[in-house]
């Protein structure tokens, strides 16, 4: 895998701003979430490439302690704030903050996602999407997916793990090392796929529901891809350690 440039990391005095960056051809959006940060080179790779496309940057609650860490100002935080401390909060204008009430429907990480899409963006790479709930990161992979079903391409990173939902006739290519776990997991019925370059080979392969058919597959090659012909998937890859 390439190595991606350094990431900047400053103080908060001096934040790197990017609220300028946004103009009506923005496309691509960058969220930091609230769970675990994915590992340095999967975090590099991520946001040096949204942030070079300028990407709408939005922080849902504590994950504007990872864009801090990075030096990175959003251009809008959105959450019930119950994660983040509210000394970081005061540090940024009243203008780029969206609160919400606790009791809401909808998680932190939806309601950034929902607010990228106000832009116009048609792609959106969440960092920090997974932690230790179980029952959050369930929750974003199927926010991703059903999004992904109405036009929006969502990549998921945090902790050891990525995330790509795939509908009918996407494919994915996500540069990951030889070797690297990845598993095909169909969220409906009826999904097929097709990979190049793994270990075991997706062929026109029909995915059924609720099974283990697809899960711990391997990057066998440095091209290594997956399609999704019908239905829709969710790749999953466990980055090496």
């Amino acid at each position: 895998m390439d190595t991606a440039p350094s990431l900047p990391t400053r103080p908060l005095a001096q934040r790197q701003s990017v609220s300028e960056t946004v103009t009506s051809s923005t496309t691509c959006a960058l969220v930091f979430a609230a769970g675990d940060m994915p590992p340095e080179p999967v975090t590099q790779r991520v946001v040096t490439s949204r942030l070079a496309r300028n990407a709408y940057v939005v922080a849902a609650d504590g994950g504007l302690a990872h864009a801090a860490a990075l030096g990175i100002e959003p251009h809008l935080i959105v959450g019930d704030f119950d994660s983040v401390t509210p000394a970081l909060l005061a540090e940024y204008p009243p203008s780029i903050i969206e609160r919400h009430a606790v009791m809401k429907d909808e998680l932190d990480l939806e309601l950034a996602l929902a607010a990228a899409l106000r832009t116009g963006a048609r792609e959106a790479s969440v960092v920090g999407a997974f932690g230790d709930r179980f029952d959050q990161s369930l929750a974003a992979i199927l926010i991703a997916a059903r999004l992904t079903r109405s036009g929006l391409r969502c990549d998921l990173h945090g902790g050891g793990h990525s995330a790509w939902p795939l509908t009918a006739g996407m494919t994915l290519a996500p540069y990951l090392p030889v070797g690297t776990t990845v598993s095909v997991i169909s969220l409906v019925e009826d999904a097929v796929v097709r990979g190049a370059g793994l270990v075991y080979p997706l062929a026109d392969l029909g995915v059924p529901f609720g099974t283990g058919l697809g899960v711990s597959n391997a990057v066998a090659r440095d091209d290594a891809s997956v399609t999704c012909l019908a239905g829709l998937v969710a790749v999953v890859a466990e980055h090496l350690t």
